[in-house]
């Protein structure tokens, strides 16, 4: 069964603050309920798209750097 809290035990179970939550649920980028003027949130969904968020943030190293190969330098 689905876990689901108001926005200050939702801030509390997520690790941030009730302003950044409620700010995101305003704006439509958490996924969350509304019930009159209160957001409902269902922490695993919440704690699915945070995880995600921030894996896009992480990019794959590239190994460009070819360290140890000599280059030959023009001298004009």
């Amino acid at each position: 069964m689905t876990k689901r809290a108001y926005i200050k035990q939702a801030a509390t179970e997520l690790g941030i603050a009730e302003y950044s939550l409620r700010k995101m649920a305003k704006e439509g980028e958490i996924p969350c309920y509304r019930s009159g003027n209160r957001y409902i949130f269902d922490i695993e969904q919440c704690e699915e798209y945070l995880k995600n968020k921030a894996m896009e943030n992480v990019k794959p190293i590239e190994d460009d750097t070819k360290y140890g190969v000599l280059r030959r330098i023009e001298v004009k």
